[in-house]
């Protein structure tokens, strides 16, 4: 699908949630494709009391196999089959109860694969990181955004204004250099007060940050590097947020971040923070609270530790991923912090992607020089 008709899909989407039910807020992810190998599909339904709603399909080839409501009256996590789906399709989710009858338009599309390189990423290619805030400023028209936070400023942790359409500018220069593929930090909204221009701090998983150029930048960068048989690597985020994210303020459920009783009462404190003592994922017989504050403590207080024990959560994230792979082609995924999250988790993530993917490249961040720790999670990496 050519990228200006595919970003006129997406935004006619969030068009609709945004003007036409008004009890509905976000609907994620925004669309699906009806030929992947799991044909299972969760859709996130956020509105004014939908928790109790019963939702229909005006395709009966689509099975709605399970509903949540979630702890917040207004969710509303629906299980889908789409094994009998067999060709992209365009229909309408209809939450019935309570007097209401809300439609939501949903697509299914067709897989275009993904991943599109045979052989993946290897050591053979070089790959050139970028900081797109700090990199090249291709049009000052995004700097600032009417009602987002942290404004340009060129101080040490303010915002510059580099954004993909200056990447996309620099692309025969970095070709030129000899690098194949380029590797971002991460491009989703960070709508923070301050020092979002890291990009580390999500605020909206399927937002690309529009001081960036938004999503339309990110698929014309990507078409841009095809074009070029160059290839694109997408920085992710599992194991925490941004605390700005759109649900901190009515969150899923009890359980959707780690220590999310002490953020409500207002009170993350230093035992609720991460100790990163990372030797404690490889030994037996460390203490189980020294582990669980590796792995469920907030890496900052403005960064909220996201609980993928949570099987909602769980599934968010994974299917998070597959979207982007599959909307922007990625060649390869760059997973931030990768011992902090769950261990158990991170297997389901890595297979999923894998089995839809098999050649996608997938490198997770360990930032550390001890071998010990850093072999532990090369382990079993010669096996398929």
């Amino acid at each position: 699908m050519p990228t200006k008709l595919l970003f006129l899909v997406y935004m006619s989407f969030i068009a609709f949630v945004g003007q036409a039910q008004n009890d509905i807020k976000h609907v994620e992810p925004p669309y699906w494709w009806h030929d992947m190998i799991n044909s299972e599909l969760e859709i996130l339904i956020h509105g004014d009391n939908v928790s109790g709603l019963t939702p229909k399909m005006s395709d009966k080839s689509i099975v709605v196999t399970d509903v949540t409501p979630g702890d917040s009256d207004n969710y509303l996590f629906v299980l889908v089959d789409l094994s009998n789906v067999q060709a992209s399709t365009d229909f309408t989710i209809t939450l019935v109860g309570d007097g209401r009858d809300i439609k939501i338009p949903y697509s299914l599309k067709s897989k275009r694969g993904g991943s599109k390189r045979s052989e993946g990423i290897s050591n053979a290619d070089a790959i050139y990181l970028i900081t797109p805030d700090r990199f090249r400023n291709g049009t000052e028209e995004n700097d600032n955004v009417e009602g987002m936070k942290d404004p340009a400023a060129r101080t040490e942790y303010g915002r510059h204004g580099g954004d993909l359409k200056g990447i996309s500018q620099s692309l025969d220069y970095i070709n030129e250099l000899g690098f194949n593929a380029i590797w971002l930090n991460p491009v989703l909204e960070n709508d923070m007060a301050q020092a979002s221009y890291h990009g580390y701090a999500t605020t909206d998983y399927y937002k690309v940050d529009e001081r960036f150029g938004g999503n339309e930048a990110y698929l014309q960068l990507s078409e841009d590097l095809g074009n070029r048989d160059m290839h694109l690597i997408m920085d992710m985020i599992a194991n925490h947020c941004g605390s700005s994210h759109w649900w901190m303020s009515d969150l899923p459920f009890k359980d959707w971040l780690n220590f999310q009783l002490s953020y409500q009462n207002g009170n993350i404190g230093q035992n609720e923070l991460t100790n990163h003592r990372k030797t404690t994922i490889l030994d037996p017989y460390v203490p189980k609270s020294e582990r669980d504050q590796m792995v469920q403590g907030w890496f900052v207080p403005t960064m909220p530790d996201l609980n993928q024990r949570n099987p909602h959560m769980s599934t968010y994230i994974i299917q998070n991923s597959i979207w982007w792979v599959e909307v922007m082609n990625l060649a390869g995924i760059r997973q931030d912090t990768y011992p902090y999250p769950e261990e158990d988790f991170l297997t389901d993530w890595s297979c999923a992607l894998i089995e839809e993917y098999p050649n996608l490249f997938i490198v997770g961040e360990e930032w550390n020089d001890n071998p010990l720790i850093v072999s532990y999670w090369q382990r079993r990496n010669n096996q398929k």
